[in-house]
């Protein structure tokens, strides 16, 4: 039986369906990130649906930032990523990536997921990123 990945922000208003169960997650040390605490796990939009209402918020500390934060409307709660426009244009028009944040899901469900630590302080926003320290198992 195939195991489901559904859930909600805090509120119930945004629900998000994946279609399978993430590869790993990771713990970004961004200054974005770090302030929201989020764990992201990294999908192919094709693979999640998200409903419901949310806003965006744009980084204005970056001159080209590379995704847009999504977050319910109605409780605040971020709920995922998405590439902006002027990545998909830096990438030829191709990114087949978003974030989903992970702390939606009930820390059982993380448990024995692999959690990585991108260096996402010390990345310029172009190239791949380095890794702040080693991988972990989630508890």
């Amino acid at each position: 039986m195939k195991m489901t990945w559904n859930t909600t922000c805090h509120c119930g208003a945004v629900s998000i369906r994946l279609a399978k169960a993430p590869e790993e997650v990771a713990e970004c040390n961004c200054s974005l990130c770090f302030s929201h605490g989020i764990l992201w796990a990294y999908y192919s939009p094709k693979d999640v649906t998200i409903e419901g209402e949310t806003r965006t918020y744009n980084r204005a500390d970056r001159a080209s930032p590379n995704s847009d934060l999504h977050f319910c409307a109605a409780c605040g709660c971020s709920t995922h990523w998405s590439a902006t426009a002027g990545l998909i244009e830096r990438m030829g028009g191709a990114v087949d990536l978003m974030g989903v944040n992970m702390r939606l899901f009930a820390p059982e469900r993380l448990s024995g997921l692999t959690l990585v630590f991108p260096d996402g302080r010390g990345w310029s926003g172009e190239g791949p990123w380095g890794y702040a320290r080693d991988a972990a198992v989630m508890p």
